[in-house]
Parts: C-alpha cells; sequence; structure tokens
C-alpha cells in the first residue's frame, strides 16, 4: 500500500467504532468493539485487495479480488458470507472508496 493510500485509508477509519489501528506493511488492521477487528490489504501495483473482519482470529466476512470464483457475476471481486458462501461484491478495490462500505457492514455485525 502506498504512503497515501495507507495514511488516507486510515483517516477514514477514524470513527467511532474504530478503537485503534496497526499499520503492519502493506495492511492496516483497525481494532473494534467486542474482539473484532478489521484487515485491510492493498497492493497497488498488483492491483490486489482483500479487506477481512475477524474476530479471535476466525474470519467473519470478507471481500477480495483473487481470481478463483468465476462463477460470481462480479468476478474477480467477490464476498465471503457469514456462513462460508461466495457472492458478488459492491467492492472494487479502492480502499479510500470501499471503506465507508465496509464500516457499514461492521456496524451490522456489531449491532451498532
Amino acid at each position: 500500500m502506498s504512503l497515501s493510500t495507507l495514511l488516507e485509508t486510515a483517516r477514514k477509519l477514524l470513527s467511532q467504532l474504530v478503537l485503534d489501528i496497526e499499520f503492519l506493511g502493506t495492511k492496516i488492521r483497525a481494532h473494534l468493539p467486542n474482539g473484532y477487528s478489521l484487515d485491510i490489504y492493498y497492493n497497488a501495483t498488483l492491483q490486489k485487495y482483500s479487506y477481512t473482519i475477524i474476530k479471535y482470529d476466525k474470519r467473519i466476512i470478507g471481500w477480495d479480488n483473487a481470481p478463483h470464483h468465476k462463477q460470481v457475476k462480479t468476478y474477480p471481486h467477490h464476498f465471503h458470507t457469514p456462513n462460508g458462501k461466495m457472492d458478488q461484491s459492491k467492492m472494487k478495490g479502492d480502499p479510500i472508496k470501499d471503506v465507508a462500505s465496509i464500516l457499514k457492514e461492521a456496524k451490522k455485525i456489531l449491532n451498532l
């Protein structure tokens, strides 16, 4: 993740929902209430991304563009549902634009 993308994404994460932010190389980890976290990975050079909401090291939901679910209409963009299925994704791989939708989904999961 470029420094400017990293900083802009972190700035957009700052909300009442996000308790703390860690910078882990090409990934941002946002700590959320009740043991949840949000990992945002982005590689502009490779045009790869992954957004994952985790609770105690277990993926709850996630979005990415790994090219391995060709049956999904929004291929390569796809959504990992809470029950482990693949679905269409609204995400396009721009963390600065996608973060608002991600936080909206996080609020649903946290019942906020």
